[in-house]
């Protein structure tokens, strides 16, 4: 095992490293999350630096560290969203259908390239259906977009794990059973939502409740007793079989915006909103240091194992379903014409909603499950890993080089607002 010393050193110098490309991506415009992930591979599976080679210890946390990293980054977005700015129906029309189409064509190119059985196929493909709900919640904190897209993007990154998560469940109990009906199709997306969202609704106003009453004995403490909360917000809508991250993140939605939702009841909301600034101040450190050191377990957790297909074939296989995404969401991109201050088909708001196609956490989480779910055929476990971490790795690479597209469009038009004020001035 490694020494306890050097285990601080990468600890800190993680923590630094984070802060240094935090601010790089002001300057130079470089996306924190791949360098991070590549911080990982390099201490986790090339150099074997956290755990011994071989050894599963990683995976085993991949629950844990998953949870505590999505509710925190989700608290963090949903308290800067205004909620009269969440266009509900129009996110929707988005998503939605782009998901379904790409877990589609997705499923079919990977049948075509490897042979699997078509439901696993399936399975894969519509796991990798939509951007990750950690990368571009945490891009958002510091790219320059008009409020309405960004929480459009915001909300899709959250609301595609609804295809990501629920799509391949309902595939992997088909490979099971061999059936599957659509009540349970529905069940599952009103135990999804639904009731998802109630619970995180009930859960805001009971602890806006609570801050309010005992605020004398809680201002001190405000935003230790709200994580925790956050925490506990997560961890119940698992036992009750509900989707944490949809919780926590409707939570502080509802949380962030009573005061705005409810003016003629300011009087019971007077008193809390001081602790509200205090929560986001202190929520914006700990979202950064919880999100520096997950992208970095992230690649941490990759694995070079390919079973079956050799390295390089999962390489291009991984390549050409990464170029599928790219494609599917171009075509996609027409719909949020209205949300785009500049129509130019270069602006840089389209670049950035175009490259939104970094994959995260929910297909490694379908990957990992099929590891202990047992089915009745043969899979090549290792091969379907070595694809998925691929896959999430090269989309990283596609939306860290999107960055710098977006870069240079944000710098012109910035340039031709200063010029066009000096001109009419």
């Amino acid at each position: 095992m490694i020494n306890v010393t050097y285990l601080f050193l990468i600890f800190s110098g993680i923590v630094f490293l984070g802060y240094i490309l935090n601010e790089l991506f002001y300057r130079i415009k470089i996306l924190i999350t791949l360098p991070l992930m590549i911080i990982g591979i390099l201490i986790g599976p090339i150099f074997h630096l956290i755990v011994p080679q071989g050894s599963a210890t990683l995976l085993d946390l991949a629950a844990l560290v998953s949870s505590i990293a999505i509710a925190f980054i989700l608290f963090d977005v949903g308290l800067r969203i205004n909620i009269d700015e969440l266009e509900l129906f129009k996110a929707t029309r988005f998503f939605l259908p782009l998901a379904i189409a790409t877990g589609i064509v997705l499923g079919i190119v990977i049948g075509l390239l490897t042979g699997w059985n078509p439901i696993l196929s399936f399975i894969i493909g519509f796991s990798l259906a939509g951007p990750s709900s950690a990368v571009f919640p945490t891009l958002s904190r510091i790219a320059k977009i008009n409020p309405r897209l960004n929480n459009i993007l915001v909300f899709e990154s959250v609301a595609s794990d609804s295809v990501q998560l629920i799509i391949p469940l309902i595939l992997i109990s088909l490979l099971q059973t061999g059936s599957f009906s659509f009540s349970s199709i529905a069940t599952s997306i009103f135990y999804f939502f639904i009731l998802s969202s109630i619970l995180g609704v009930i859960s805001a106003f009971v602890w806006t409740f609570l801050l309010q009453t005992f605020h004398e004995y809680s201002k001190e403490y405000s935003w230790m007793l709200t994580i925790t909360l956050v925490i506990a917000n997560y961890g119940v809508a698992s036992i009750l079989g509900l989707n944490g991250a949809v919780t926590v993140f409707v939570f502080a939605i509802i949380f962030s915006n009573l005061p705005r939702l409810f003016n003629s009841f300011d009087k019971y909301f007077y008193n809390v909103k001081p602790e509200f600034n205090h929560i986001m101040e202190y929520q914006k450190e700990i979202t950064f240091f919880i999100s520096t050191f997950f992208f970095v377990y992230i690649g941490a957790i990759l694995s070079f194992n390919t079973g079956s297909l050799s390295l390089l074939y999962i390489i291009i296989i991984s390549i050409i379903l990464s170029f599928v995404i790219v494609v599917m969401r171009m075509t996609s991109i027409p719909v949020l014409q209205e949300f785009f201050v500049n129509k130019d088909k270069k602006s840089s708001e389209r670049i950035l909603s175009t490259f939104d196609v970094a994959r995260g956490l929910s297909p490694i989480i379908i990957g990992l499950l099929l590891i202990d779910t047992p089915i009745p055929i043969p899979i090549d476990i290792e091969a379907v890993l070595g694809l998925i971490f691929m896959t999430v790795f090269i989309t990283n690479v596609i939306e860290s080089l999107g960055i710098f597209f977006y870069a240079g469009a944000a710098n012109r038009e910035k340039k031709d607002m200063q010029e066009n004020a000096v001109v009419n001035a």
